[in-house]
């Protein structure tokens, strides 16, 4: 026999792939048999397939790949083994990948169903033939329920009549998928660590908020690929607790109720919304940590000219590291806000207990978002060495009143980390954009760097494909050449 071909039996070997059309071999004669010293005696035959159950996976220690082992089939002269996500298999994880030994390792990613084939082939020169019929393992990587609540469910009376059980541990409450809810009244989650989702990463499930619908809380709070509709709401989208749960208050520095777990809001729809995102219910609250990723915010306003959109301020508190990144928030509805983020002038973070506070834009899609407001409002904030800003790659247009660095940052301070780079500030005056100067290059006439002093900001006309519609899709040549905002919108 010629040692590199196929054989029958061996000890695990490791065989990697990562390409949708790998096709590699892998030597495992380790365990003292090669083979020419072992024959398994089985010829002339139809090799037998394997059972779904004797089939391990094992999630590596970052969780980002996955290891699959099998028993040994006698007779056998390799295995074509794939692996696809049920929801997207189209592009396979692994392809129709001719595996020499027992065990594959492929790309693993949290909530995603996925299908395991594996067919034992036969061996020419034993005459054996492949196996009848290749074995399917369906699994999951989504983390195990709490609830799952069925199609068609009133949040808010399930929550009523289902109280949380008094514990720290998540609680995971799965949606069907593209499955519609409904959310009447107003869910206090309260100091709970709730993680609400649906459970696909593709169909997203729908929550359809009534007049008083809103949701309250000041514990960790994940919201995963869901749908909001909120234009019969008269509430805020999302609010700290009006009653905060006992425990949080925290007397040692300056009374506030700490929420020091992170808020996520993460793959999200919200369209509809006439008011207030985000409130504090007139209590005195600090966020430790708010995070807003690949989100879309479609706000049609409604008489919030003296309001704001984060409106963390009645109360005497603020959210302390602010990140929103690869988002679009574009307002259509017949009022202009007074703010996007506003803070109580007291707030700032040793007032609170921490060292920093931040705020991050990254690689986002603004459209006319306050207008003839401002940005940002945090005066305790402003001119802190403390206070940290991360302003990069985003699109304004028709946003800020033509003071975008200067109201997001407020004042400079030296000691700060701030950093801006390749921002489009732009505003249509009749029909024509006009560029806030802040951060233009130096060749730019009467460019301006007190706030942004990048010199990168963008200077040509972001021109969206059909904002009437949604699509907000750059065709300024320098955004798509530098791939700025939202990068859902980008070719």
């Amino acid at each position: 026999m010629k040692k590199n071909q196929f054989f029958t039996y061996s000890k695990m070997c490791v065989l990697a792939l990562t390409g949708a059309s790998a096709l590699l071999l892998a030597s495992c004669a380790k365990d003292g048999f090669d083979d020419e010293s072992f024959d398994s005696g089985v010829s002339n035959t139809q090799v037998a397939t394997i059972s779904a159950d004797d089939i391990t996976i094992t999630p590596s220690a970052d969780g980002k790949s996955q290891t699959f082992t099998w028993p040994v089939v006698m007779g056998a002269g390799g295995y074509r083994v794939s692996l696809i996500d049920v929801a997207n298999p189209d592009k396979p994880i692994i392809n129709d990948s001719i595996v020499d030994g027992c065990s594959v390792k492929g790309d693993r990613e949290e909530d995603v169903n996925y299908k395991l084939t594996i067919l034992p082939l036969g061996n020419k020169q034993k005459n054996n033939t492949d196996a009848s019929a290749a074995v399917e393992k369906l699994f999951s990587t989504f983390a195990e329920a709490f609830a799952t609540l069925s199609n068609g469910a009133d949040l808010f009376q399930y929550f009523t009549e289902n109280p949380l059980p008094d514990t720290t541990d998540e609680l995971i409450i799965y949606l069907e998928a593209g499955g519609k809810y409904t959310m009447s009244g107003t869910i206090d989650f309260s100091n709970h660590n709730v993680v609400l989702r649906t459970a696909s990463k593709t169909n997203y499930a729908t929550i359809v908020y009534g007049e008083n619908g809103s949701l309250e809380y000041c514990g960790k709070l994940t919201l995963k690929y869901l749908n909001f509709d909120c234009a019969l709401s008269t509430k805020p989208v999302l609010a700290f607790s009006a009653t905060p749960a006992e425990g949080i208050l925290d007397t040692n520095n300056n009374n506030h109720n700490q929420i020091k777990d992170p808020t996520a809001i993460m793959n999200c729809n919200f369209t509809g919304v006439t008011g207030m995102f985000m409130y504090d219910n007139k209590v005195k609250y600090c966020l430790k940590t708010f995070v807003m990723d690949n989100c879309l915010l479609h706000l049609e306003s409604v008489k919030m000219s003296n309001n704001s959109i984060f409106y963390i301020y009645d109360g005497g508190g603020f959210i302390n590291d602010f990140t929103i990144t690869n988002s679009t928030v574009w307002n259509t509805g017949e009022s202009d806000q007074k703010y996007f983020v506003r803070y109580n002038n007291s707030g700032r973070c040793d007032r609170a207990g921490y060292n920093t506070n931040s705020m991050t834009f990254l690689n986002n899609t603004f459209y006319n978002i306050c207008k003839g407001g401002q940005m940002c409002n945090h005066g305790g904030f402003d001119g802190r060495n403390t206070s940290n800003y991360d302003i990069e790659n985003n699109i304004f247009v028709d946003c800020g009143n033509k003071q975008v660095p200067r109201r997001i940052i407020g004042r400079r301070a030296e000691g700060a980390d701030i950093k801006f780079g390749y921002n489009t500030y732009c505003t249509y005056e009749n029909g024509v954009a006009t560029f806030e100067l802040e951060g233009a290059p130096d060749t730019v006439e009467g460019a301006k760097m007190e706030y942004d002093d990048s010199k990168t900001a963008l200077q040509t006309d972001p021109a969206f494909v059909n904002v009437a519609n949604g699509d907000f899709t750059p065709q300024g040549a320098e955004q798509v050449a530098r791939k700025t905002g939202d990068p859902r919108w980008l070719p």
